[in-house]
């Protein structure tokens, strides 16, 4: 018995729908109670096996007339306005885009409109840290502009968020700032601490460094979307930069090599850790529908994360809570 949908835009992708789809395959065959829904163009996929009864498909080859004008494409027939419309019509539970950020976030935010008691919006990523524990983080792209009141809803969201969906009852949330004294850093930031630390329901343990990201000092990072997306690109940059490196150094002599043999476990046990597909998508908080944005590089891994990522919502009635929280 199907219990909960999906709403899956594949047209996203830079590299084609078969990323998206082998996600959903695998998972549909391992959780036969959450149907997907595949729009777009369909097409493209090609499987010559049995496909399991929970994977649908909608055809949708349109693309929109001008992806910056919302006001244009609003009401057009392309895949990502068809996918948020089966929430919308309670024909899904939950959506994911591999498509245009802004257009996404706006789409949704006009459509499904923002959860009572939210401003704005926000993109937040789910980052490993060494201590192989989540650190929340947000917001990655969505605003550049914002208001002290902004990151305090964020805050408070995030705090339910964090709760709901990893049981920690008393996350510590931080503001990411050029240092960690009280008096660093722009008004902006000041009165958005202020804020915070007035709510008693919020573990708020002021300023933190954005180097301290991975470390797991914090549960809960926050920031304007303009330092969140500098930040998240230059970690991506940084691990890639890494990895690369190490291979380089790896193959110039022969020591190294039998060296890199002895710690290949230890190599794999650390890139998966650091590996950014597990970051490679993020959840549009603060809007009245789950939705996930995934990067359009996104593989089939990183397609199974997000997917695994909705499961556990609907288990955890995310949604209801955060609504709850909000309204408080």
């Amino acid at each position: 018995m199907i219990k909960y949908r999906i709403a899956f835009d594949i047209n996203g992708n830079d590299n084609g729908p078969m990323a998206a789809f082998f996600a959903s395959l695998k998972f549909a065959k391992n959780n036969p109670e959450i149907e997907i829904i595949l729009v777009g163009n369909t097409d493209e996929i090609k499987y010559d096996q049995e496909i399991p009864s929970n994977i649908k498909f909608i055809l949708n080859k349109n693309k929109p007339s001008d992806i910056k004008n919302i006001r244009a494409i609003i009401k057009e027939d392309f895949s990502m306005n068809q996918a948020i419309d089966l929430v919308l019509n309670k024909e899904a539970d939950a959506i994911i885009s591999s498509g245009d950020s802004g257009a996404y976030i706006s789409l949704l935010t006009l459509k499904a409109k923002r959860i009572n008691g939210i401003s704005r919006p926000a993109f937040m990523a789910e980052i490993n840290t060494i201590k192989r524990e989540k650190t929340l983080f947000l917001d990655i792209g969505a605003n550049v502009v914002v208001k002290p009141e902004y990151l305090y809803e964020w805050a408070k969201l995030t705090n339910a968020f964090y709760k709901q969906m990893h049981g920690k009852n008393d996350p510590k949330l931080t503001i990411l700032n050029i240092g960690t004294e009280d008096y660093k850093g722009p008004e902006l930031l000041q009165e958005s601490a202020k804020l915070i630390k007035e709510d008693s329901s919020i573990n708020f343990i002021g300023f933190s460094e954005p180097r301290n990201l991975l470390k797991g000092h914090y549960d809960i990072a926050i920031c304007d979307g303009y330092a969140g997306n500098l930040i998240l690109k230059s970690y991506e940059g940084a691990i890639f930069t890494f990895r690369d490196l190490l291979k380089e150094s790896i193959m110039k002599k022969l020591k190294y090599k039998l060296a890199a043999l002895l710690l290949k476990g230890a190599f794999k046990d650390t890139m998966e850790v650091l590996d950014y597909r597990n970051v490679a998508s993020g959840w549009v908080l603060g809007v009245n529908v789950l939705a996930i944005k995934n990067h359009g590089s996104s593989d089939q891994k990183s397609y199974e994360t997000t997917l695994e990522k909705l499961k556990a919502a609907f288990e955890n009635d995310l949604l209801n809570k955060l609504k709850e929280v909000a309204n408080e």
